[in-house]
């Protein structure tokens, strides 16, 4: 199965989720072309060439939109991250929860490429 095909599925029934992933997709790729995706399970990964985001969805049934989460070398703050998580002593995983694609700005895209280093 192609690409496509696996985001497809992946997003069988939930439209609006699928609208907003390929805005972000749309914005990402046009950031980073060399971007490769990688269809699992539970999540949907960018990967260039290792893996910088991943998106699933929110955490909670009731919670609409996508749930990004990038790596980060060190604890950080910021309005939008909806949790930071300590993976080890020199990485963190910043979880975003992302709800409409108006979202989908320059600061967003400053955050991912912070996944990027």
């Amino acid at each position: 199965m192609d690409v496509i095909a696996q985001i497809d599925a992946f997003f069988a029934g939930k439209s609006e989720a699928w609208a907003l992933f390929e805005a972000l997709r749309e914005r990402v790729l046009a950031r980073w072309p060399d971007t490769g995706l990688r269809v699992m399970k539970t999540c949907i990964a960018f990967d260039d060439p290792k893996p910088y985001l991943y998106v699933s969805f929110p955490p909670r049934k009731h919670m609409a939109g996508l749930w990004l989460s990038i790596s980060l070398r060190q604890a950080a703050e910021h309005p939008r991250f909806a949790m930071v998580v300590p993976v080890s002593k020199s990485r963190y995983t910043a979880h975003i929860h992302l709800q409409d694609a108006d979202a989908i700005d320059e600061e967003l895209l400053s955050l991912i490429a912070l996944s990027r280093r």
